[in-house]
């Protein structure tokens, strides 16, 4: 077997598990992965952020503790194994609002994963540079705007 660094050989072994999942995600302990790689939980936590972010194109939800878990999940299953959209774009709550509506759009298809990774980029940069709900605001107008003009 190769010689790859460890964090790659823990995002391979996700991705492997994820796509052999028959409902488009997965559930597993930090605990049980570190203690298969030989490595500390803080590890794998780190392969979390930095490889299964939302930028990416993978929803992460974990829970930390004795009964803890991480699910992950491709923003680009196939569309049956995705959850059912929320219809977000009209969300007034402006800074997760902006979130919640660009995750919705993904979850329809609306858009391939090179321009959902260009937006959630454009969305980090714009609640990075701009104070307060500013940011997600005017995400959200751009969001609508596109729609408007049948882009999805």
């Amino acid at each position: 077997m190769e010689n790859k660094p460890l964090v790659n050989a823990i995002e391979s072994y996700l991705k492997s598990l994820l796509s052999k999942s028959s409902d488009g995600w997965i559930e597993v302990r930090r605990k049980e992965i570190a203690e298969l790689f030989d490595c500390v939980p803080s590890q794998i936590t780190y392969v979390l952020n930095t490889r299964f972010s939302v930028r990416r194109g993978y929803l992460v939800e974990s829970r930390r503790g004795g009964g803890g878990y991480v699910k992950i999940r491709s923003l680009f299953a196939a569309p049956e194994k995705l959850p059912e959209p929320d219809g977000a774009v009209e969300a007034d709550d402006a800074a997760g609002g902006a979130r919640q509506a660009l995750l919705s759009l993904a979850r329809q298809g609306a858009f391939t994963r090179r321009e959902f990774l260009i937006l959630s980029a454009v969305l980090e940069v714009l609640e990075e540079g701009l104070s307060g709900k500013r940011g997600g605001e005017l995400f959200l107008r751009v969001l609508r705007r596109l729609a408007a003009e049948g882009f999805f």
